[in-house]
């Protein structure tokens, strides 16, 4: 704590301004000492001046030094023409020179008081020079005495302004080097990222508060640039998105277009009674089927038009045990009439967090697939077991084959790959879609590759 104390830029301008002020303190001392003297002085001892002044000065000018002596000191002052104050008549003071002078017997009564609480009186003559009269000046001291210091600062003003605009050259030249400096350095770095520049970065190898700032910079910076890359990969994710529904839109209508064609053309023949149409118990089934077609295609459209839109996915503690061994029995049939021979190694509790019905679904995609492009009497194998971090499910449906130019488009919309053993292109394209959907919404991965016995279906899903 206090060696960070010390580091600080705060504590660098607090020392030095302390240091500064100490000097110039001190130096304002030391004029003061040297120049002041080392005693307080009375008005008293200016009378001696003030005499010797009255006394090369004429009558007229004899006034203001008076009055600017009784200003300066505070004193009281009575003038009297020496042979009448030898006469005792000292209730008349000359009124006739300068105008702060005791002008009544009253006033000189009142100066008299005021010497009772302590002071002196005493008087001084002189002569002005174009004046033969002689003159005395009574003088009434109250015994208040004054420092030389404000005498001597008037003498030292200049020196101590010189002084103290040097000193603050000095200080200002430190200040800027402190704080102007690394600061425009630090406005230049902040005007590149304000152009979007990101790779040019401060200096961040002080250890005080500029360093601090430096160093917040540079991980704003770096912030920034992470945020932005995040945000364009983000809008180009969303324009495929777009571009991918736009497509799947699209397909979906092509797709509808034919069963649609089929189901009008059934229905006007049935209804003209054109040709073989007059058989309606042909036709209305082969419409019926049609219908079914119709709808489990919709079916599969909304399925996927909800994944695609849906921000969140209801999830929970899921067994992907409990889901395969489900779907197994529900495709018996489906194995029965393929005569299809279903092998399964399951481990028991391959708990992950996903959505059951959702992954049912995804599941039953991959063994109806596995099960329609294999050969009448072969085998599919379904094994499922827990890795380090996730679970791995596989399905293995032997003596089959997917064409090389095929595996990159199979979780395509609408995209149906031809079987190399019967040449055929079955169901909507749109099974394997959702599948691998579902899967990737869940935090897994899909794929489907060619093996020395057949095809394999691999699912991954991170386990709890």
């Amino acid at each position: 704590m206090i060696r960070r104390l010390i580091r600080g830029l705060s504590f660098k301008v607090f020392l030095i301004s302390f240091i500064i002020q100490i000097l110039s303190g001190g130096l304002i001392c030391f004029l003061l000492y040297s120049r002041t003297p080392e005693m307080l002085y009375s008005p008293v001892d200016a009378l001696d001046d003030l005499a010797e002044k009255l006394e090369r000065s004429p009558r007229s000018k004899a006034g203001k030094l008076i009055d600017d002596f009784i200003e300066e000191t505070g004193m009281d002052i009575a003038i009297y023409v020496v042979d009448d104050y030898r006469a005792g008549k000292y209730n008349e003071p000359v009124n006739t020179i300068g105008t702060r002078s005791l002008r009544s017997y009253g006033h000189i009564d009142s100066a008299m008081k005021k010497l009772d609480d302590g002071g002196m009186m005493g008087t001084y003559g002189f002569s002005p020079t174009d004046d033969d009269t002689e003159y005395i000046i009574q003088y009434f001291d109250y015994g208040e005495k004054h420092n030389l210091i404000p005498r001597a600062l008037a003498g030292s003003y200049k020196y101590i302004v010189i002084i103290l605009v040097l000193i603050s050259l000095v200080s200002s030249f430190i200040y800027a080097y402190l704080f102007a400096r690394p600061v425009k350095k630090l406005s230049k770095v902040s005007e590149k990222m304000a152009e979007m520049d990101f790779t040019v970065k401060c200096d961040d190898r002080r250890k005080d508060e500029i360093g601090d700032l430096a160093r917040n910079l540079n991980l704003m910076s770096a912030t920034l640039d992470q945020k932005i890359n995040e945000l364009e990969n983000e809008i180009e994710r969303v324009k495929e998105l777009e571009s991918q529904k736009e497509m799947f839109f699209a397909a979906a209508s092509h797709e509808l277009k034919t069963p649609v064609t089929v189901l009008e053309g059934n229905i006007r023949g049935m209804a003209e009674g054109i040709g073989p149409y007059a058989d309606h118990d042909v036709y209305l089934a082969r419409s019926l089927r049609t219908v079914k077609q119709m709808e489990s295609l919709i079916n599969e459209i909304l399925t996927a038009s909800k994944m695609q839109s849906s921000g969140e996915m209801a999830v929970s503690k899921v067994d992907m045990s409990e889901v395969l061994n489900r779907k197994l029995t529900e495709s018996e049939d489906l194995f029965t009439i393929r005569n299809i021979t279903v092998t399964k190694e399951i481990e028991k509790n391959l708990f992950f967090e996903g959505n059951a019905n959702l992954t049912a679904l995804a599941i039953g995609a991959f063994i109806s697939n596995a099960v329609f492009y294999s050969e009448e009497g072969t085998t599919v194998n379904v094994t499922s077991c827990r890795g380090k971090e996730n679970i791995i499910t596989e399905i293995r449906n032997s003596g089959a084959f997917v064409y090389e130019k095929d595996l990159p488009h199979l979780f395509e919309p609408f995209y149906r790959a031809e079987s190399s053993k019967n040449g055929k292109m079955e169901g909507s394209g749109l099974g394997l879609y959702l599948a691998n959907l579902i899967i990737t919404r869940q935090n897994g991965t899909a794929e489907i590759s060619n093996t020395s016995e057949g095809v394999m279906a691999r699912i991954i899903l991170p386990c709890i």
